[in-house]
């Protein structure tokens, strides 16, 4: 008994739908996916010393500013209530007023949310820049941005951004 060996054709695949199924899902997840920029306050942290130990310095108590949220996100500005929408030209009053010795101390409670701090601090940062855009103005006659490096180090100098937050270890807390 002879076999004879049948050659079975293959059958081709439906691809008509490939395509479509693909496009599908890249649409699915272009829609889905978030690209969100990330939230966060940008910080450049001072170089690292050399020595061991710092010795403490002291501080003249009309050259420091203290800033406090409360656990209900109230703001308290050298422990009076004040409103972080008039945070701004109080902070570029001061600077302006003491110098390169001024001291901005932040004290955040621990069940404080992050949103309250995130505004404080962007007013914080918005008041250095108007300062250090007037000092700019009056100096070099252009606007701090527009300065050179040289420029702007010398204003940043006259305007250093001298903010000291404090810490409070003993609890955990805080809402988004």
């Amino acid at each position: 008994m002879f076999f004879k060996k049948r050659r079975h054709a293959v059958p081709g695949l439906n691809t008509t739908s490939t395509a479509d199924i693909s496009f599908m899902l890249l649409i699915f997840f272009l829609v889905t996916t978030s690209m969100d920029a990330d939230k966060g306050l940008s910080r450049q942290l001072p170089p690292a010393n050399e020595q061991k130990e710092v010795p403490p310095t002291d501080v003249v108590k009309g050259m420091v500013l203290t800033l406090h949220i409360t656990a209900d996100d109230s703001l308290l500005l050298n422990d009076k209530p004040a409103d972080v929408a008039k945070l701004r030209p109080q902070v570029v009053e001061f600077v302006s007023r003491v110098g390169k010795k001024h001291l901005i101390s932040v004290d955040t409670d621990p069940n404080s949310s992050y949103d309250a701090y995130f505004r404080m601090q962007n007013e914080i940062v918005a008041a250095y820049r108007e300062v250090r855009n007037r000092a700019a103005e009056q100096q070099y006659g252009r606007p701090y941005a527009r300065c050179t490096e040289q420029q702007k180090g010398a204003v940043r100098t006259a305007y250093p951004q001298r903010v000291v937050e404090k810490y409070n270890l003993q609890q955990e807390g805080g809402t988004p």
